[in-house]
């Protein structure tokens, strides 16, 4: 039987290719056929994200049971999957045991996989992104809450959640997702995106000036822990020696980041005592480079009425 099939299918490709249009029965099958194919694969992945939910879940609970789903994933992603020995996974584990006993690590791969549940959740109802905004602002909290002891993370917490073995093993893509940043380490995005639109609001300004000072915080804190050079002597000791990065920070990221509060606490409402600290921010900081780009913008603000010729200007909304 597979022997005429075949030459049935090297007959029919031999053979001169003639039109054959598709009946309007045709078509309707075919839609009925492609449904069908559409649902089940549906149906395959709500089942392995309703399996993936239960284990992270479960592994959630603490750092012992994120610890186990870690080594399950690895034995089977890194191992099993690639037919390697059970003595080849044993012997991982016996050279990595430092690496896996270490406190930090634990936290930081529970603090991994707590952002990819989250962005699972964000993936199967994008539409309701807004509403895992605290608990978003959680996660952040509690990954710069111990910012010292997960400065040696720096590379896990950044990596993309989809590239981690937890979403390696459940077959997790981001491939639809949007306006979500896949790793925990992207306070800008993660607030941009995720934390303040839900707070422009005119009822919800002390809120949003609130997620600003957070947001601030914790930029400096990524630079200052997060950059790789932790040997500094902090502020607690005699002399305080900064960073090149968190220099660079202070002189030129945290002005930009102070501006963009109060253009954003404007918009949404709070014009007035805005548009007096954005006068003395400009006038404290008058050298800065972006120093004239603020002061288009501020009369723009003020003023949005007026053309170029009657003082007005048009600005490039500041990054």
């Amino acid at each position: 039987m597979k022997t005429s099939y075949l030459f049935l299918s090297l007959c029919a490709c031999a053979g001169p290719l003639l039109a054959d249009p598709l009946t309007q029965a045709d078509r309707e099958e075919l839609r009925e056929r492609l449904k069908a194919i559409q649902e089940g694969a549906q149906a395959h992945q709500e089942k392995r994200f309703a399996s993936a939910v239960e284990d992270f879940r479960a592994a959630l609970q603490n750092e012992d049971a994120a610890m186990a789903l870690y080594l399950k994933c690895v034995e089977q992603a890194d191992f099993i999957e690639q037919q390697k020995r059970g003595q080849d996974f044993r012997d991982w584990k016996r050279d990595n045991e430092g690496r896996l006993k270490n406190p930090a690590f634990r936290q930081a791969l529970r603090f991994q996989l707590n952002w990819l549940a989250l962005s699972m959740r964000a993936a199967a109802r994008p539409a309701e992104v807004a509403k895992l905004a605290p608990e978003a602002q959680d996660a952040l909290r509690a990954i710069f809450a111990n910012a010292k002891s997960l400065a040696g993370q720096r590379e896990l917490l950044s990596r993309s959640v989809f590239d981690s073995v937890f979403a390696r093993t459940y077959n997790i893509s981001e491939s639809k997702l949007k306006n979500w940043p896949s790793s925990p380490m992207q306070v800008g995005a993660i607030f941009d995106q995720v934390i303040m639109p839900p707070l422009r609001k005119p009822d919800s300004l002390p809120a949003l000036s609130a997620a600003w000072d957070s947001r601030i915080q914790m930029e400096a804190a990524r630079v200052e822990e997060f950059s790789g050079n932790n040997d500094e002597p902090n502020g607690l000791t005699r002399r305080e020696t900064v960073s090149p990065e968190m220099a660079t920070f202070r002189e030129e990221a945290l002005p930009q980041l102070q501006w963009r509060k109060q253009v954003d606490l404007f918009q949404c409402g709070d014009q007035r005592a805005a548009a007096l600290r954005m006068l003395s921010h400009i006038n404290d900081n008058l050298t800065n480079p972006n120093a004239p780009t603020w002061i288009e913008e501020f009369q723009q603000l003020a003023n949005p009425q007026a053309s170029p010729a009657e003082g007005g200007a048009k600005t490039t909304p500041s990054e």
